[in-house]
């Protein structure tokens, strides 16, 4: 009697140990009967679907699932049981209580009598839709990557790239299976994300700036490029990631505003404002005085023979003598049109002022023979005259207008 009172305590013992590991576990512990209905289910189903577990006595899986997902479902279920098979990882969507869709895994045993039929399954679901929705944006993140027309690349800190996007993979002409070797990556890793790159990106989190790609065939591409370091909790960086875009166009753009803004239309000589440009930079680059000298020069009687033979012959006459003074000017000086027929040349590290004066005679000495145009040949001579840095002056306007002056008072006394 004593052993059978001792029994039955311990199996209520046992019942209360499994009910409390039951009830506390984070999944939801359900049994249902060969019909599917619910004979069981822990608490834990409030915190995942918001009902209570006697609400769902008597209801089945199917009943807790929009009439889509129920159809989906119901067959796999009834192979399972019909096969008296183990379900495993099942993926199933169901609706909470208050109405938003709950993405369920579901797992369960089927329980069989002492003849061997299934009269039931003992399971139990967990609750994937957080890890679910991480997936579907990661999915989303990595289909927005693939089809990226930009350059994107993932690398470790020791230079070994493992992944690119098909844009990617385009540019450097490497296919899907291609082994990353150290000769692509010599392509795109240039110096400068070698020295400043990569170490401020592994240091401040990022990097942003402007660097080239090498395609196969050698051409260089300019891209914006930013470089992000991916690190864990502790600070350790896991990988680095790499997105470049193309940026051939704005550079060509800007090429085309810069020459605009810095060359003449008509001669393709530089114009005032690249004057005003270089003498900065040639006054920046003294540090001990040296001369300089600046030439004004212009075209006489050009007036003349733009009234006579029209203004488009006249603009092919400042072209043939903007290519004249291009020629006539060695590389370390500088030549600009100023202004209608007006021209200003800078030759520079003059030692002795005579040599300027012999230049400027060579100078108007190549322009006496007849340039030829449209089956004319038009002699055109030219007046120049000179002002040298700094004994005339420190400021390019006072140097140019010295000179402009002294040209109009040759013009004034005549030619020798």
């Amino acid at each position: 009697m004593e052993e059978n009172i001792q029994t039955r305590t311990d199996l209520r013992t046992d019942e209360e140990r499994f009910r409390m590991l039951v009830e506390h576990v984070s999944d939801w512990i359900w049994e249902v009967d060969e019909n599917g209905i619910y004979t069981y289910a822990s608490p834990r189903i409030y915190d995942i679907l918001g009902y209570l577990p006697s609400e769902v006595l008597g209801k089945t899986p199917f009943d807790l699932m929009e009439e889509g997902e129920a159809k989906r479902i119901a067959p796999i279920f009834e192979y399972h049981v019909s096969n008296k098979l183990p379900i495993k990882n099942l993926e199933n969507i169901n609706l909470h209580r208050d109405g938003h869709e709950v993405i369920l895994e579901t797992s369960g045993s089927p329980i069989l009598n002492t003849e061997g039929k299934c009269v039931g399954y003992r399971g139990m679901d967990r609750d994937i839709t957080e890890r679910k929705q991480i997936e579907r944006r990661q999915q989303q993140l990595l289909g927005i990557i693939e089809a990226s027309p930009d350059f994107i690349a993932t690398f470790d800190i020791a230079g070994n790239s493992f992944y690119y996007n098909p844009a990617a993979r385009k540019l450097l002409s490497i296919n899907e299976n291609a082994a990353f070797n150290e000769a692509v990556m010599e392509r795109w890793v240039t110096d400068l994300l070698k020295t400043e790159g990569i170490p401020t990106a592994i240091e401040n989190g990022h990097w942003k700036g402007e660097s080239a790609i090498l395609k196969d065939d050698g051409t260089s591409i300019p891209v914006s490029q930013m470089i992000v370091a991916h690190k864990s909790e502790s600070g350790a960086v896991e990988f680095l990631s790499t997105i470049a875009h193309d940026i051939t166009e704005r550079k060509e753009l800007e090429k085309v505003i810069y020459n605009q803004a810095h060359y003449d239309p008509l001669t393709n000589l530089p114009n005032r404002r690249f004057l005003q440009k270089k003498w900065a930079e040639l006054m920046g680059t003294f540090k001990i005085p040296k001369k300089v000298a600046v030439l004004f020069m212009d075209l006489d009687n050009f007036k003349y023979i733009n009234d006579t033979l029209g203004h488009e012959f006249g603009d092919r006459l400042l072209k043939v003598a903007a290519s004249q003074l291009e020629v006539f000017v060695e590389e370390n000086d500088f030549v600009c049109r100023y202004g209608g027929d007006e021209f200003v040349l800078i030759f520079n590290n003059i030692e002795k002022d005579f040599e300027v004066q012999e230049k400027a005679e060579q100078l108007i000495e190549s322009f006496h023979e007849p340039f030829g145009i449209d089956g004319h040949l038009i002699k055109v001579t030219g007046s120049i005259g000179i002002s040298i840095f700094p004994d005339d002056g420190f400021e390019l306007d006072t140097l140019i207008k010295k000179a402009d002056n002294a040209m109009y008072k040759i013009k004034r006394n005549g030619k020798k």
